[in-house]
Order: structure tokens, then sequence, then C-alpha cells
């Protein structure tokens, strides 16, 4: 629908304009991504989300990516034969297919549902009372041990790494403690890499040594949040060994090479 106007706009010379909350919400309800809006619970430079019910009364959580405040807005402004509507819903389908691929390698992500265009549904995570809190929300006194959830959000950086994946934007916005545990989001920036750093062109994976230089800004992100909130220090090239294991050696001939 929204792609369709977009042609209409072009042929009569208006500009493609910023959604509103309240057009991709439309646009969600009309294509059955969700029946009831409860509230809009988060909004970024790249999208906003928003939580109610789906058609199978299961608890929801709506991504709508946004146009112009999108950090690919470069990539969007610059395409002359495309709608910067299906740019976005580009950006939603990759997103949507990578926390497909990491919920079925059993990492900690909510349960991606349905993708219609630029909007996709996915579990909530929290209850009828709506979504748990975000680390950074949760109240420092909370943790009696703020240690044992340093060594979880490692722990997590860990399992993503063993299966192949960096995630790129790893810190306490991103982490939501739900029941105890640590549930990741935001998968945008997230990539899956291979064991060697010549792949081929066109390949949607990236090189080895790259992937490893987002996995140290990602725990880097998260060691300073629990050095500026808690405390706690921990040693940036302990934590990346333990993450890497027994392919430190080959990362290591990889950057020499």
């Amino acid at each position: 629908m929204i792609n369709e106007k977009y042609w209409y706009w072009r042929e009569t010379g208006i500009d493609a304009h910023e959604l509103t909350p309240q057009e991709a919400l439309a646009e969600a309800i009309r294509n059955n991504l969700i029946v009831e809006v409860y509230q809009i619970i988060g909004q970024g430079k790249e999208a906003f989300v928003s939580w109610g019910k789906d058609h199978s009364n299961r608890l929801v959580a709506l991504k709508s990516y946004k146009i112009f405040r999108t950090t690919h807005r470069q990539q969007i402004n610059s395409t002359c034969r495309t709608s910067p509507y299906e740019v976005i819903s580009q950006f939603a389908k990759l997103e949507h297919s990578k926390m497909l691929d990491m919920y079925e390698l059993g990492l900690p992500v909510p349960q991606a549902y349905k993708r219609v265009d630029f909007n996709f549904s996915m579990e909530l995570i929290g209850d009828e009372n709506g979504p748990s809190l975000l680390l950074k929300d949760v109240g420092k006194d909370t943790f009696e041990d703020p240690t044992e959830i340093l060594e979880e959000c490692i722990d997590i950086l860990q399992a993503f790494f063993q299966s192949h994946y960096v995630h790129g934007d790893f810190s306490e916005h991103n982490l939501i403690l739900h029941n105890g545990e640590l549930i990741v989001i935001d998968f945008l920036q997230s990539k899956k890499f291979a064991l060697k750093d010549a792949i081929n062109w066109g390949s949607t994976l990236i090189p080895l040594t790259r992937a490893y230089r987002i996995l140290q800004k990602d725990i880097n992100s998260i060691l300073m949040y629990f050095k500026r909130c808690f405390r706690i220090e921990v040693d940036l090239h302990e934590v990346v060994d333990y993450i890497v294991g027994d392919i430190k050696n080959k990362i290591q001939s990889e950057l020499e090479f």
C-alpha cells in the first residue's frame, strides 16, 4: 500500500516522507501483524517498537522501520529507481531472517513471527502488563551479585560467536532482563561470519578478522557499562580469549597475513 502511494507521489513530484507511528501501525494492522496496539515502547534512529496482541491472541512486539532517520539514509536517498519504502522493507527482511536463524540455533533472542514490508512482529519479552525492562533501566540494587549478570553477558557473546554470529551493538540498551535471564534484541547490525578472510564475492558472510574486531567492540561496550555502574573491572583480552577459544590462533594468522 505505502509503496503504491510512493510511485504516485513520484509521478506527481511529491517526495516520500518519514513514516509516522500511526501510518506504520495502520499498515501493520491492515496486514494482520497486530490487531491490538497498547503502547509504543521504544524509539531509536532506525525504528520504533510497539506492543500488543496479534490475531492468535499472542503478546507481540512490533518493529517498524523509519526512513530518513535511519543510519542507512544515504543508501536510501541515493536510490533513484527503488522506493525508499522498499529499501526499509529490505532492512526489516534482513533483521527478521537473522532472528529466525538465531532462534533456530538456540540463541537467547525473541522468536520472530510475521513480516510484511517494513513491519515485523516477534514474541514480546514480558507479560500481560507489558515488556520486561532493558538492562539499562533495571535498578542497580536489583542485583545481589552483578558479576553474575556480567558473566551471563560474556556467555551470550560466546554462544553467538560459536554460532558464527557477532551482534554489532551489544550493550545495556539491547539486553532485556526477563525472569532473571537476559534476552538479546536489535539485530540489524549483526553479522554472520566465515572462518576465514577469503570469502566469495557477493557472500552474505563477513571475513573472520572483521568479525573479531566487531566482537572486541561489543565486549568493550558491555565491560564499560559494568565498570561504570558497578565498578567491576575485567581484562578485555582475557574475555576475548575466552570467547574465541580454539580459533584464536587462526584469527592471529589471518591478522598477520
